[in-house]
This record gives C-alpha cells, structure tokens and sequence, in this order.
C-alpha cells in the first residue's frame, strides 16, 4: 500500500503535468505563458515540476491564457482534493471514535444518493447494534485510542436514522467476503444476515447487491469507497481516510461502482448467500 505521502505527491505530479500539456498544447513555452498571465515564469516552472501548488487564480489565468477554461472547474477540484486529500485516522481519533463517527452526520444530512462499496465488512449505516460495537471495538484495541466505546457506538446508530428519509436513496454492494468475516459471535451473525436479508425483499430507497466470490469482476477495488452524489468519494485506508473532489476521480469511482453493481447478485440470489452464510454460523 503506498504511504500517504506517497499519494499525495502522486495526485500532485498528476496535476503539474496536466497543466504542462495545457501549455504545451496551446504552443506556449514558460515564458510566454508568463507574459500572459503576468505570473513569474519561476513560478510556472515550480508549478509544472510539482514544487508548488497552484491555487485558484493561477489554475483559472493559466487555462485562460491557454484558451482552456472548460478544464477550471477540474482542475481547481484537483487541487483542493491534494490541501484536503489525507486526513489521519490519529487525528480524528484523538478524542476517541465518537467524534469521528458524529463528524459523518453533515455530510450525511446533505447527501441524497449514497453508493457505498465495502469487500469484506458490512457498512456502518446497515450494521446491527451488536455488529456495530465489535467493530468499532476491534477500530478502538487495533489503533489503541481513547476508548469511549458506548458514545461511538451510539453516534454511529444515529446515524444510520437517514435511512428512514425517503428523500434519500441508498446503494450497497458488498464481497461475499463480508457474510463469513466473523465481526461478532455466531448468534450476534446472524441477526446480522438477517438484517442484510431484509434489505434484498424490496425495502423502497435501498439496494442492496452482493459480489459473490465465485464471480469476481475484472475490476475488484481492495479499498472501500463510498460516494456521495457526484460531489466526493470516501477511500478508507488502514492508516487514513483519503476525500477525492475532482469530477474525472469521482468518474472513475463511478465507473468502478457500476462494474461491481452488474457482477452483485440482488433478491433471491442474495438471500441464497446470506441463508447460506448464517447456516455455516449456526453449526460452529
């Protein structure tokens, strides 16, 4: 997995060279583009080698001297998606879990279309109380933050009282993966399954789809994702969250959520695995 730092300087070099090819298309050399714009030419050199960030201003003077304003809009997601690409866990956690789970609820309250990718753990917004306490348990002993476990576990039920707003519709697809991990004991794993199964018998603003493991699809992302409206993509990583803004990163993650919806299985198909799953649970 590459490091943090490693990403963001990636997404950076990403963004200096599709300003260079901006000004190279328009048959700009450097200095002419800075004459154009009145910006140092040091400057566009350090902005085109990734030593230096554009901001707002340079990317729109940039791609108006270079006559491409229909890339601004990108392009300024771009940037604003590296300033606020990486936020640790260690820093949201600091105060324990229930800060972070309760920081979810604006963007939550905004959002009217969730697309929510998870391989091999059931989504927060679906998990059942006991589910959900193991989980943010294992979140608390693995990374060794201040344990306030009951004020986690109860901001994280609150949030799942979106799914009651019929103003917001819900897709989640998750791995097969996700109905053998066992969160929680054999009892507690199955009213998990079972509240899943609910899920697949037709409940009006949620779809609920599972990948099954014998039918992988040629594109299988490691990390989960969730996408909200066509405004940002959540990547949960083991050391921290990454926010993608710009619309050709959301585009890929859109791309990418269409893939696993046409290789999930829905409605009775799904019900099968779950039935299947909670059957193995209830012989251990």
């Amino acid at each position: 997995m590459a490091t943090s730092t490693a990403r963001i300087n990636e997404a950076k070099g990403i963004l200096a060279a599709r300003l260079r090819a901006i000004r190279a298309d328009a048959g700009l050399t450097g200095r002419a583009l800075a004459s154009k714009t009145g910006m140092d030419h040091t400057k566009i050199s350090k902005i085109e080698n990734a030593v230096q960030m554009p901001n707002q201003a340079d990317i729109k003077m940039w791609c108006g001297a270079c006559e491409a304003e229909e890339q601004v809009v990108d392009l300024i997601a771009a940037a604003q998606n590296i300033e606020a690409m990486y936020t640790e866990w260690r820093r949201l956690e600091e105060t324990g879990l229930r800060h972070v789970q309760s920081s979810f609820l604006p963007l939550y309250e905004k959002t009217r279309q969730f697309r929510v990718w998870q391989h091999s753990a059931v989504p927060g917004l679906i998990q059942t109380p006991d589910y959900v306490r193991a989980h943010l348990r294992a979140i608390i002993d693995f990374r060794g933050i201040p344990d306030d476990i009951d004020a986690a576990v109860t901001a994280r039920l609150k949030q799942q009282e979106i799914l009651r707003s019929g103003s917001r519709r819900f897709a989640f697809i998750i791995g097969e993966q996700a109905l053998r991990t066992p969160v929680v004991d054999p009892g507690p794993m199955t009213v998990q399954l079972g509240r899943l199964a609910e899920l697949t018998s037709g409940v009006a603003n949620v779809s609920f789809g599972i990948v099954p493991s014998a039918s992988r699809p040629l594109i299988m992302p490691p990390e989960n994702f969730w996408i909200y409206d066509d405004d940002r993509v959540r990547v949960d990583t083991v050391p921290g969250q990454i926010q993608h803004k710009a619309p050709s990163d959301i585009a890929v993650y859109e791309k990418a959520f269409e893939t696993l919806s046409g290789a999930a299985v829905y409605g009775e198909e799904a019900r099968h695995l779950l039935e299947t799953a909670a059957n193995k649970f209830h012989a251990t």
